[in-house]
């Protein structure tokens, strides 16, 4: 009988060992205690921000002798802006009249389970990613807790860019090595999307490089500027030329990310011109009046000149046409909209369309860009110039010449200009000539029945020698 009992008690022990193996060690392990920074998601998390913002765009606006913008993002605006995103469906959080509920203390809820969320630390060299989530028994009792720690070093690469390196993860109490990580995680998305991390990572990744040899990510001046190309093309141009300039200046220190702008080198000087009055062409029956007329001159002109046929265009014509037919493929109006002390904060960066003025025998190209904040007068402008000569090539292209460019006190080198244009389209510049292709001026024109051979500027008029389209 003690023979059985014996048998039967080892038995139990050994069933105990097991389930303890299986389910109580996993679970100790992968306990930790976390605790959200809840005494940072309010407003007064913002407001720090949004003051230095506000005060920094308005001084900018104000004060002709104030170019750089400096601002200090905290970590405790990244956690308030996490939180948000993470509780927007969840009216419920640190919302007093639902006290005591689960969804007061917790941003998501999923039975009984409660995520608490994720929050950063930061340090000159470190940020550290803290994710927690708690079980939660009907009575409201949490049961158990566990959570997930990843650490980033902030490493200042060879060609002055940050970038992000995973150098610790550790989920409960466990520090797992980061490639037996990379490869858990590789596999659970390759069982469920049938796609590796890695494809995962760079069809939703908004911006920045994902370098899974080193567990790190990288956003540059070519990953951001390819990222607001998407959002707008003129806005992605002018980071280029922030970035050739060095004038966008990032720093980390335990206060959070410093970030120093020389935007004031771009002043609008006083010298720049203004654009010319013209008619903007509503509809393509504007556009179709505008080319009837101009064939109607045309005819007239090779009437009077046959053996050298020619129309001039004023400023005002070249803008309409300009300006209808890049409708909106330049221009761009970005909103900068935040609540401080209870009002709505508005400011507006936007632009005009590119706008052509003409002196003696020379073209310009500008793009007046301005900085303005409702129920505030005056605007903070910049200015894109680009000074020509005209001429036709033999395959019937018109070619700008380029003299110089300036973006108030910066002067735009060919490379610099060759950068920027390549955004809108690769073939554009040609060494420092501006190429128009024939295609596109037929565009242009189209419904005039001219076709082009010649072309410059002659007493501040555009001169186009032409043949008629049978």
């Amino acid at each position: 009988m003690s023979k059985l009992v014996k048998s039967l008690l080892k038995t139990f022990i050994i069933l105990l060992i097991i389930v303890f193996v299986l389910v109580g060690l996993p679970l100790i392990l992968l306990s930790k205690k976390t605790v959200a920074p809840i005494d940072q998601y309010n407003t007064s998390s913002e407001t720090a921000f949004y003051s230095m913002l506000d005060d920094e765009l308005s001084n900018l606006i104000t004060d002709i002798n104030d170019d750089t913008v400096f601002l200090t993002i905290d970590e405790a605006f990244i956690n308030r802006a996490i939180q948000k995103e993470l509780s927007k469906d969840n009216p419920k959080y640190l919302d007093s009249q639902y006290e005591g509920e689960m969804a007061y203390s917790y941003m998501m809820v999923f039975n009984n389970f409660g995520v608490k969320g994720l929050w950063t630390e930061i340090t000159d060299d470190q940020i550290k990613i803290t994710a927690g989530a708690d079980y939660v028994t009907a009575s409201g009792n949490v049961l158990y807790q566990t959570g997930m720690e990843i650490v980033f070093d902030i490493v200042l690469s060879e060609n002055e860019e940050y970038y992000l390196k995973v150098s610790d993860i550790e989920v409960g109490k466990i520090s797992i090595g980061l490639k037996t990580v990379y490869k858990l995680a590789n596999f659970i998305v390759k069982s469920l999307t049938e796609k590796s991390l890695n494809d995962l990572i760079s069809e939703n990744l908004g911006f920045g490089y994902f370098n899974e040899e080193e567990l790190s990510f990288t956003v540059g001046e070519d990953e951001l500027a390819d990222y607001l190309y998407e959002k707008d093309p003129t806005f992605a141009a002018l980071l280029r030329v922030v970035y050739e300039q060095e004038l966008l200046i990032l720093d980390v220190s335990d206060e959070g990310f410093d970030v120093s702008l020389n935007i004031g080198i771009f002043r609008r000087l006083s010298t720049d011109l203004d654009e010319p009055a013209f008619d903007k062409w509503e509809n393509d029956a504007d556009k179709a009046a505008f080319m009837a007329s101009l064939a109607m001159q045309a005819v007239m002109n090779a009437a009077m000149n046959p053996t050298d046929p020619r129309i001039d265009l004023t400023e005002a014509d070249v803008n309409a046409i300009l300006d209808y037919y890049l409708q909106d493929k330049v221009k761009f109006e970005l909103p900068i909209k935040f609540n401080l002390d209870g009002s709505e904060i508005e400011y507006i960066f936007g632009s005009t369309n590119l706008f052509v003025t003409m002196v003696d025998d020379e073209l310009s190209i500008h793009l007046l860009m301005t900085l303005s904040k409702t129920g505030m007068s005056g605007t903070f402008d910049m200015q894109f110039n680009l000074s020509s000569t005209v001429s036709m090539n033999s395959t019937g292209d018109m070619v700008l010449t380029i003299i110089e460019a300036n973006l108030g006190d910066v002067e735009l080198t060919n490379d610099m200009l060759s950068t920027l244009f390549s955004i809108f389209d690769e073939n554009l510049m040609v060494d420092n000539t501006l190429i128009v292709k024939k295609e596109t001026l037929n565009s242009m024109f189209e419904g005039s029945g001219i076709i082009f051979d010649d072309s410059y500027v002659l007493n501040g008029e555009l001169r186009l020698h032409f043949g008629l389209d049978n």
